[in-house]
């Protein structure tokens, strides 16, 4: 049997960039998609992005938005294959800031990604919550940024504005995801349904439909500001953000990471060392 190759940088999308749109779209729709390496095509990832530099931009996210179908399932494929971990390697490479948003924790263990639709409410209003879900389009992900009246004590005044209907009302609305930089209750129903959530905490109480928070404006964290069309991922490792301008040349520096990651796991098989693989020594 052959040892692996390297990966080089024409090797790595080298079934990717060849592939019909068709087929490409079948592939994703079969959902096999645990190793997106193995589904890689022979021509370079340098004559990709020369040629197809556009299948990189964050417009192409959403498929019923972009013009170019197959820019859309070139960027699943790859997202879809993709950790927090590797794209917060990317950040750092790239800006020396990880993109990591702390104290967020994914509450059923699903991956999603997507475009932010931002959400700044008080936790005694879900109401904002149900009207933010109403103004997001298909596969964008809510942010939802939640204050407390006692700002010197956030858990004491803690109320979930997110729970089981409103997540059972944006997987209808095809919404890819919510997350919350605050509580979310009803976790018996949560925990379980193919709705991706990510929160601080959880808690059974909530407040009332009120609807007097804001939609779509930039949001103040203590090391980010998060703007309406930026991007946010999030895995069970945890969750990153990546600022709409900096969409194309992260994700270009994620698939070097990703040659470089696949070519230490051949390394390994081959029986090398570690730490001389990795230029320890």
């Amino acid at each position: 049997m052959n040892e692996p190759k390297n990966l080089t940088p024409k090797s790595f999308l080298k079934r990717l960039s060849n592939k019909k749109v068709d087929k490409i779209s079948k592939f994703y729709k079969s959902k096999n998609i645990s190793d997106f390496l193995d589904f890689a095509d022979e021509k370079s990832i340098k004559s990709f992005l020369k040629e197809h530099e556009s299948d990189l931009l964050i417009e192409n996210l959403q498929k019923h938005e972009t013009k170019n179908l197959k820019s859309y399932h070139v960027l699943k494929l790859l997202l879809d294959s993709t950790s927090s971990c590797e794209i917060s390697d990317a950040l750092s490479l790239l800006t020396n800031n990880n993109g990591v948003l702390k104290g967020l924790k994914s509450i059923n263990g699903l991956k999603t990604y997507g475009r932010v639709v931002t959400v700044e409410t008080s936790s005694d209003d879900w109401g904002t919550s149900v009207l933010a879900i109403d103004n997001a389009k298909n596969e964008e992900v809510l942010f939802i940024k939640s204050s407390d009246k006692d700002k010197h004590d956030f858990k004491k005044n803690r109320s979930a504005v997110w729970g089981e209907l409103t997540s059972k009302y944006s997987r209808k609305k095809g919404i890819a995801g919510t997350f919350i930089l605050g509580y979310v209750r009803d976790i018996d129903f949560v925990v379980d349904f193919d709705y991706p959530v990510f929160a601080i905490d959880t808690c059974p109480n909530a407040g009332s439909p009120l609807g007097f928070g804001t939609i779509n404006q930039s949001l103040k964290l203590h090391d980010f500001n998060i703007n309406p069309g930026d991007f946010v991922f999030g895995d069970k490792s945890g969750v990153v953000l990546i600022p709409k301008e900096l969409f194309k040349i992260t994700i270009r520096k994620l698939i070097n990471i990703k040659i470089n990651e696949t070519n230490i796991k051949n390394n390994l098989k081959k029986g090398k060392n570690f730490s001389r693989v990795i230029n320890l020594k």
